[in-house]
């Protein structure tokens, strides 16, 4: 996955297979890692605001660690469906899969709105998401 450094721009949201990876990251690093993991795909400035809550950056840091504290690598799965962009703009729909400690899958689907900034990192995401059936693991 490209990063950002001063010589490069981020590319990870130039192609869907690369954007997945990305999103997919957010629930799969080490918890203690996850300010240096966001920030090499969001700006200092980022702003996501989803049905319930508006995180700004630091919030956004919290709740990613929260997250990957309480989901194990490989608990989350996330497939994009559908994928749009153009210049700055990037809108796209996803299906979540979440494997709960006792056996329940969760299934959820994702509508995202995201501004891309100069460096090609996220700037914000609006998001809306939607709970589909739950079922049990096999």
């Amino acid at each position: 996955m490209a990063t950002t450094t001063a010589q490069s721009k981020a590319t990870f949201a130039d192609q869907v297979d690369t954007y997945q990876a990305a999103l997919i990251s957010l629930f799969s690093g080490k918890p203690e890692e996850t300010e240096a993991d966001l920030s090499r795909l969001f700006t200092p400035t980022f702003t996501q605001r989803g049905d319930r809550a508006t995180h700004d950056f630091p919030a956004w840091i919290g709740h990613v660690r929260w997250l990957r504290e309480n989901f194990p690598p490989g608990s989350v799965n996330l497939v994009v469906t559908h994928f749009l962009r153009e210049g700055n703009q990037l809108a796209e729909r996803h299906i979540g899969t979440m494997i709960k400690s006792d056996g329940t899958v969760l299934r959820s689907e994702t509508f995202m709105w995201v501004e891309i900034a100069e460096d090609g990192r996220m700037a914000s995401i609006v998001e809306t998401v939607k709970g589909l059936e739950e079922g049990r693991q096999n």
